[in-house]
């Protein structure tokens, strides 16, 4: 196959497609900042309500970006609200999205959609049942670095693919809520769901997976290191460790190229796809930076309420929960070994 001169055009949307939806936010906290601020830059989306069981944190919030409404709890039922997005920390996000979606509210819930793949199947369920859009925030899918890289490997500009390599570690003192047990603490929901998630979309469900864990001092896994085996011959090498920086680089190989996506891959930047030649590259650069790229899956959620769906065509629910049930089987595999 003779590589083309260059990469495919990312998808885009047109704005006339995409409904201006008013939203509330459900957890003020760190990356609910970063969402925000990011659909109210890039967007015709309104976030017109901000929820915290702490009344004060609700309110600094709506002061903060300019919220009309701060609520300490029943947002879901508030008739001002068209849809939610669960930004709380992972032991919460089952139990606030089903109060959307019971309310009839399209949810978007922040990643991982839950705690593990029991847990996600229930939430489906309830979506199903009550007829209602239901999405997991994973932002890096709406990306138009990722909607290049899904392309690219339709195409089949590398051929059969037989590795993935990724890695995402960062460091944590030892009092951040990501060491603690009680709050979905260790890697793996965290740090981890960005390499099992490109893993799984690459490849698809593992058939067999091997995985050793090492323990932080808080008790929670410190750092996994894993591999995911195919049928087909394929391998997933990852590792995600809370306990040291690592370069957070991966790499799609396949029978006629490689993918290289630079640290952070999993956020806006370029990518690289090298033949096999080593000299033949097509170079992606992504037009936006780091947190700016939040608001891409706002439009795509909305886009899809517009269209009367249920569930998203980018990252559907079949999507997240193989990526959990995956995540439910590393860290079982993980701990075995300890």
């Amino acid at each position: 196959m003779t590589f083309p001169s260059r990469l495919p055009d990312a998808d885009r949307l047109d704005p006339a497609s995409v409904p201006s939806l008013r939203w509330g936010v459900v957890g003020p906290g760190w990356i609910a900042e970063r969402f925000v601020r990011s659909v109210q830059r890039f967007t015709r989306q309104k976030i017109v309500g901000i929820e915290s069981r702490n009344g004060d944190r609700a309110a600094a919030f709506a002061r903060q970006f300019d919220i009309p409404h701060a609520f300490d709890g029943a947002m879901s039922a508030h008739p001002e609200i068209d849809a939610l997005y669960i930004a709380t920390p992972h032991p919460f996000h089952a139990a606030m999205a089903r109060h959307g979606l019971e309310a009839g509210k399209p949810v978007l819930v922040e990643k991982p959609i839950c705690v593990s793949a029991e847990e996600t199947a229930d939430l489906i369920e309830c979506a199903r049942k009550h007829d209602v859009f239901l999405m997991e925030a994973y932002w890096t899918d709406f990306l138009p670095k990722f909607s290049v890289l899904r392309k690219t490997l339709a195409d089949g500009l590398i051929g059969d693919i037989t590795t993935v390599l990724a890695d995402h570690g960062e460091f944590f003192p030892p009092d951040h809520r990501i060491m603690r047990a009680d709050l979905g603490g260790g890697p793996m929901l965290d740090l981890g769901t960005y390499v099992v998630g490109l893993a799984t979309g690459v490849l698809g469900r593992p058939d067999h997976v091997v995985a050793q864990s090492v323990p932080a001092a808080s008790g929670v896994d410190g750092q996994t290191g894993m591999v995911l085996h195919y049928e087909s011959g394929a391998q997933a090498v990852l590792h995600t460790t809370l306990l040291s920086h690592t370069p957070c680089e991966a790499t799609i190989g396949g029978r006629r190229g490689m993918i290289t996506l630079p640290g952070k891959f999993y956020t806006p930047g370029p990518f690289t796809v090298t033949a096999n030649d080593l000299k033949t590259r097509l170079v992606f650069e992504e037009p936006c930076s780091s947190y700016d790229g939040l608001h891409y899956q706002a439009e795509h959620m909305a886009w899809c309420i517009g269209q009367g769906l249920r569930e998203s065509p980018i990252r559907p629910l079949s999507a997240s929960f193989m990526a959990m049930e995956t995540m439910d089987r590393v860290r079982i595999a993980g701990r075995e070994t300890r």
